[in-house]
């Protein structure tokens, strides 16, 4: 019973993780590459208004705030489908 309910949540947690990679972690690295390489962010509060600034691009649907966000996820797709086709061409050259 327990291991089944592990397997149901497997993919929320993972989810979850990509959600929270892309819309906390990658925008405050981001954030800290940027204040080393450029200086500090022109805000009055930093790293508040960087986050808010990049929420409200997305709120307005430009499309390289949508990219920050949602780039942990599509990394994890991108890998997924690449294991995908590799199986499938690995099964199709063993048929040969």
């Amino acid at each position: 019973m327990n291991n089944s309910l592990g397997r149901r949540l497997t993919p929320w947690l993972a989810i979850l993780g990509l959600a929270l990679a892309g819309g906390l972690v990658l925008p405050i690295a981001s954030y800290m590459a940027g204040k080393r390489l450029i200086g500090a962010y022109e805000g009055k509060l930093g790293l508040t208004d960087y986050l808010g600034s990049i929420y409200d691009a997305a709120g307005r649907g430009e499309l390289l705030a949508w990219w920050l966000l949602l780039a942990p996820a599509l990394i994890a797709i991108l890998w997924y489908l690449l294991l995908r086709v590799g199986r499938w061409s690995g099964e199709a050259r063993a048929e040969d």
